[in-house]
């Protein structure tokens, strides 16, 4: 338990297993499936297997290339240690009613592939764990059922995944433990009843209890889960206590991963760089790939292993949306000023804004470094540049799969954002709804509701 509380790795990405080199499809075959209300049509098991084994080896065809980043994208951890795998397996078999197959009742998807009920976004890391990939929180169902590759993964409840785990062991063994949170308690009680009834389960417990004490660390606090069981699905801190803890809590919303632009639309709309990250300090996406392999090995991952990821990654793209005239809220978007900070490829901002010009929760501001001189903090690898104590503008497209809005996701959809239903506008934890006012002021209702149908249709 202990042990899941100090190594629990939030994001990773990690290294092309060996298998064995399947043979390249003929022409015309599209590289990647990454649209399909087939779920084994998207994890393409087949076409993906090798592929990295046949880029290491020196094909650096477009085909190898990106099928070894998608292999990437759902299965490599770079090296991380991460979740007891025995605590997730033990997890499954004894709380299905709270966790699911797969985690799927806190929003994970089920590997058909996993006899162990894994989920897809969780695979093999360092040691005897299972750690995070790309997949975990950038794949999901859309509306009608299809599976989606860079889909934000809203449904995913990090912040009770991330309390939860250990908790139920804690309870076995004395149900008012004071080590777990009260909305814990109460919400697991039945289930740890329930497995307690079990012929055997007690020393199951036990000695999986007594096999994960020997891992150091400090366990989550009270206060540190009540603030994770806060977050809404669709929104985390990942720099935080039981990881790397950059010392302030900052809340941010899980955002999709495509339609990113290239270059030649960067610099025709004047935009910097890419302006990744909520506060656009991250210059390109090989330097946030590279943030995230230094939670694992990050020293063995050279851009040339790290192409094939960043490479798959430009090539996705939001599902075409519904056709609906839009054209009048096509017009507003630019007469009522939306334009102005969306002015950029896909919608997006090219200049980084305050937190006083949006109003939004200004907590964000301190992410990577909340101290006063401008460095980021705790050993990340970022210089002063990274530190912009501002919040960027977002890509629009594929908005009409969007449930949460502002950059701490505590906006519940359009209609929320213009002001049409009310906001939750003093939530604590650093996810106040407030901001964006220019939505919901000076803008008829007939208005709003053209703005919105625009926006759902980019």
């Amino acid at each position: 338990m202990r042990r899941l509380r100090t190594v629990l790795a939030v994001v990773a990405i990690a290294s092309c297993a060996v298998h064995r080199v399947r043979p390249v499809d003929p022409p015309g075959t599209p590289t990647t499936t990454d649209l399909s209300a087939d779920l084994a049509a998207v994890l393409e098991t087949e076409r993906l297997e090798g592929a990295c084994d046949a880029y290491e080896a020196g094909a650096r065809d477009d085909v190898t290339r990106l099928r070894c980043g998608k292999w990437m994208y759902f299965y490599e951890t770079f090296g991380t240690a991460g979740i007891p795998s025995k605590l997730l397996r033990f997890s499954q078999k004894h709380y299905p009613a709270f966790f699911g197959r797969g985690f799927e009742r806190l929003g994970l998807i089920a590997d058909p592939a996993s006899e162990e009920g894994m989920p897809i976004g969780l695979a093999a890391g360092r040691g005897s764990t299972h750690a995070f990939t790309c997949a975990a929180c950038h794949f999901a169902r859309l509306p009608d059922g299809r599976y989606a590759v860079g889909l934000a993964n809203e449904g995913f409840d990090y912040g009770t995944f991330v309390a939860s785990l250990g908790a139920p062991l804690a309870l076995s063994f004395d149900l008012e433990s004071k080590t777990t949170a009260p909305k814990l308690r109460q919400a697991l009680r039945p289930h740890v009843l329930a497995a307690k009834q079990r012929a055997g389960y007690t020393a199951e417990a036990g000695l999986l209890g007594l096999s994960l004490l020997t891992a150091s660390g400090k366990p989550l606090s009270i206060e540190d889960q009540e603030r994770f069981l806060s977050l809404t699905p669709g929104t985390m801190d990942f720099l935080t206590a039981p990881l790397l803890d950059d010392g302030v809590w900052t809340v941010s919303r899980i955002v999709s991963l495509w339609d990113l632009p290239t270059e030649a639309e960067r610099r025709a709309a004047g935009m910097p760089d890419e302006m990744l990250s909520w506060n656009g300090g991250v210059h390109a996406l090989m330097q946030f790939i590279h943030g995230f392999a230094a939670i694992g090995t990050g020293d063995a991952w050279t851009d040339d292993r790290l192409f094939p990821l960043r490479d798959y990654v430009y090539t996705l793209r939001s599902p075409a949306p519904a056709a609906v005239d839009a054209g009048e809220g096509a017009r507003l978007f630019v007469e009522r000023g939306c334009a102005t900070c969306h002015n950029g490829p896909g919608g997006a901002g090219t200049r980084v804004f305050t937190f006083a010009e949006m109003e939004t929760d200004p907590v964000y501001g301190g992410i990577y470094g909340p101290g006063a001189d401008g460095y980021a903090c705790c050993g990340l690898r970022a210089g002063p540049d990274t530190i912009t104590r501002g919040v960027k503008a977002p890509r629009l497209t594929g908005l009409a799969t969007v449930k949460r809005l502002l950059h701490n996701g505590s906006v519940n959809g359009l209609e929320e954002l213009f002001c049409l239903t009310p906001r939750a506008v003093d939530a604590g934890y650093g996810q106040g709804a407030g901001g964006h006012w220019m939505t919901c002021t000076g803008l008829a209702e007939a208005e709003k509701r053209e703005l919105i149908g625009y926006l759902r249709s980019r």
